[in-house]
């Protein structure tokens, strides 16, 4: 009895009991409409015995009689959902992946007439199979079925019905009934593509589980659970989880991937693609090694081994012959990170050598902090031949021009920690311009708002285009490529490039203007060197700009700064279309696969840490996979350049007028932009591979001329038999033949 304020007047051991008393009565209550439920969808199905049960049989408790249910060969419905009281495991589908159309027909018109939590509540059961019999189309080598769970999936208004399937690659949804407006791929996520995923529970009706997913590329998944499979929910949360935001690399797929394809890095060395003495002996340019005696040289080796002068640098590196060892180690201990100034990129002209170099911010401070060491080190940079002397030029006239790609006020504020910029008064005949890039949290801020414009049904796309600024900062990264390579090749000025670390618009500006001045790296093969070099090699943070191997919610360091160079590049192709071998595949590819951790090339921050941890000897290069199917990423309007007049390219007047918005990438995904007909991937020439259809109707032609060469040959084999045969009647001298013959004339 309850007393007027709703509270129990039992004791606690009654009131306890009565609870269990009510639990059982509830679970029997559920276990009566399961059994109902089974036994409906199972008759309409065709599969159950209408002969009443045995006394032994209802005795059964259901998930005893499901197991046995199970065992029974397997009908067009599949099996019998497994009851909530079974012990969670691994699940896989044990049905056929196409039924036939009467099954399907009949399947149909059962869901029809049931209501819709029937369609969705039934938990099936599986058994462990081969992962593709699954139903995934994408599947990698050494990919695996982890879990297997039933449920829905909402993407902005739309709902889907299907599986949700838990590799140990990806996490993917397969629709019941795919919806055509998709991508195939859409569904399908890697974990390391996740920036945030999240388990929540319906507060209102307290009756389902969701899964919220959101990916690096703008997309956004919501799954929906049964609040009776709230434990497999978990299950397959954690397994995202883990695999998701995991802060021990061996366990990411690209090791997994290596087990099973290390024939590719066998066949190809995609980690061997870069060899800096090869690089620079191309360009025409002489460099001492470590250990020459010769000082006739504008240039040397430095061994870095180990890290020794710079952790965050390659294991060797090119410095002025001037420089000595001491030298370069106060000038190492001025720079930060103890990125010293090192060669990029030169090119001999009339006799002289103009280089481009790269370093970090120098530490100068709020009281101007000076380094003779420094200074002096950036003297020997601005030589352009071997018996240059300071007192050939004016005092005023500049040598070397220092390219900050921070915005001013930037620099300025980066005193009050301890560093700063070159003060031009102790840098003699040294000049200094500021870019005006922003930082990487701009960037990250100006992808958020625009990815946020692709994915929104909100009509007002090119407002909210307009309002992210990310083509503000494009625009920004290729007038300062532009003037840096217009120092170079004109003015023949040589140049240092650096920002706050050096590892981020630094690799940015160095290789835009390498792709502007060389055309070899416009190339294929020139294209992978020059990322190896200028940002693997150089220590660009790709693991903690990619957020691979990061706790969830950690987005300090988190910043598209790859994806923001790889759309520069995509600029300069829409502006000279015929000055690339590679087509925009090649382009759409790196941009998704520096985030999937498929591969071993952008799972580290610097060239020690891929040492340290043996990434090359056990992981596959994405150079390699590239290499693989190079015809793939062939522009067929390439235009191999035979002067250097077609070979520098730079774009002097770059605006907002002159951006092309990458669309192939930001509205990949997006329905609204989505080519029912596949017209743009075949027509377009940075997609259409007009050489692979030519390859195509080549391989036509020779076979159709091949069979005319067997046809000629079978006419002349058949007309030599066939005189043979007539030579042979004649000489029998039948004449009722030889009469015949002749009626239909063929004597």
């Amino acid at each position: 009895m309850n007393n007027p304020l709703g509270r129990s007047t039992q004791k606690p051991e009654q009131q306890q009991q009565a609870q269990n008393n009510q639990k059982n009565s509830r679970a029997k209550e559920f276990e009566k409409q399961l059994q109902e439920e089974e036994r409906m969808l199972a008759q309409s199905a065709g599969i159950v015995n209408t002969q009443q049960p045995t006394t032994q049989q209802q005795q059964q408790p259901a998930y005893s009689q499901q197991q046995q249910l199970n065992q029974q060969p397997q009908s067009v419905f599949g099996q019998i959902g497994q009851m909530l009281d079974a012990p969670r495991k691994l699940f896989f589908r044990n049905t056929t992946t196409q039924q036939q159309p009467t099954q399907q027909a009949q399947r149909q018109s059962t869901d029809q007439n049931e209501p819709e939590f029937i369609q969705t509540n039934i938990v099936q059961t599986y058994t462990t199979r081969d992962i593709k019999s699954i139903g995934l189309e994408i599947v990698q080598p050494g990919e695996i079925a982890l879990q297997e769970l039933r449920g829905i999936c909402s993407i902005g208004s739309q709902q889907f019905q299907g599986i949700i399937v838990a590799t140990n690659y990806q996490i993917v949804f397969l629709p019941d009934k795919f919806p055509k407006d998709f991508r195939k791929d859409y569904f399908y996520v890697p974990y390391t593509l996740i920036i945030k995923v999240d388990k929540t529970m319906d507060r209102k009706q307290n009756d389902a589980n969701f899964i919220e997913i959101s990916c690096k590329d703008g997309r956004w998944f919501k799954y929906r659970f049964l609040r009776e499979q709230n434990d497999d929910c978990n299950s397959i949360f954690n397994v995202i989880n883990k695999n998701a935001f995991t802060l021990n690399k061996q366990t990411l797929f690209a090791f997994t991937y290596y087990k099973e394809f290390s024939t590719l890095e066998t066949e190809f060395q995609g980690w061997k693609v870069f060899n800096i003495e090869k690089d620079f002996e191309r360009m025409g340019i002489n460099i001492l090694q470590e250990n020459s005696q010769n000082q006739n040289g504008l240039f040397k080796y430095l061994n870095n081994e180990n890290g020794i002068i710079c952790s965050t640098y390659y294991n060797r590196l090119v410095v002025p012959a001037k420089a000595d060892l001491d030298c370069i180690q106060k000038t190492a201990k001025f720079r930060s990170k103890e990125r010293i100034p090192i060669l990029s990129y030169a090119f001999p002209i009339n006799g002289k050598v103009i280089s481009m170099w790269r370093s970090s911010q120098c530490r100068t401070g709020i009281g101007q902090n000076r380094s003779t060491e420094d200074e002096c080190y950036l003297k020997y940079m601005s030589f352009q031949t071997v018996d240059e002397q300071e007192s050939q030029y004016e005092e005023k006239e500049t040598r070397l021009r220092i390219y900050d790609a921070r915005p001013h006020i930037n620099a300025i504020g980066q005193q009050v920690a301890g560093k700063g910029y070159e003060n031009t008064l102790f840098y003699r005949r040294c000049s200094i311009d500021f870019l005006d890039i922003h930082n990487i949290h701009k960037v990250r801020d100006s992808q958020t708002k625009l990815l946020k414009a692709a994915f929104n049904e909100n009509v007002q796309f090119l407002s909210q285009l307009e309002q992210s600024q990310w083509y503000d900062h494009i625009v920004a990264i290729i007038k300062g490529s532009a003037k840096i390579a217009i120092t170079m090749t004109r003015e023949k000025i040589n140049v240092l490039v650096h920002c706050s670390d050096g590892w981020d618009r630094t690799a940015q500006l160095t290789a835009l203007v390498s792709i502007m001045i060389d055309g070899q790296y416009r190339t294929i093969e020139g294209f992978m060197i020059l990322i190896q070099k200028e940002w693997i090699n150089s220590g660009h943070q790709f693991c903690q700009r990619s957020a691979i191997g990061n706790k969830q919610n950690n987005e300090d360091s988190r910043s598209p700064i790859f994806l923001q160079f790889l759309d520069c590049v995509y600029q300069m192709q829409q502006l000279y279309p015929l000055s690339f071998e590679f087509n925009g595949k090649l382009l759409l590819d790196l941009a998704y696969h520096h985030l999937t951790s498929l591969f071993g090339t952008f799972l580290c921050d610097s060239f020690l840490e891929i040492q340290k941890q043996k990434i090359m000897e056990q992981t596959v290069s994405i150079w390699s996979w590239i290499m693989k199917q190079k015809d793939k990423y062939i522009n067929a309007f390439y235009k191999n350049p035979q002067s250097i007049d077609l070979d520098v390219i730079i774009p002097e007047s770059f605006t907002g007028k002159s951006v092309t918005f990458w669309k192939e990438y930001f509205l990949y995904y997006s329905l609204e932009s989505n080519d029912a007909y596949q017209i743009h991937p075949q027509c377009q020439y940075t997609s259409d591979n007009i050489q692979e259809m030519f390859k195509a109707l080549s391989k036509e032609n020779h076979v159709l001329r091949q069979a005319q060469k067997d046809q000629e040959k079978l006419a002349i084999l058949h007309q030599q038999k066939f005189n043979q045969l007539m030579q042979i009647i004649q000489e029998t001298q039948n004449e009722e033949i030889i009469e015949k013959l002749q009626t239909i004339k063929l004597i």
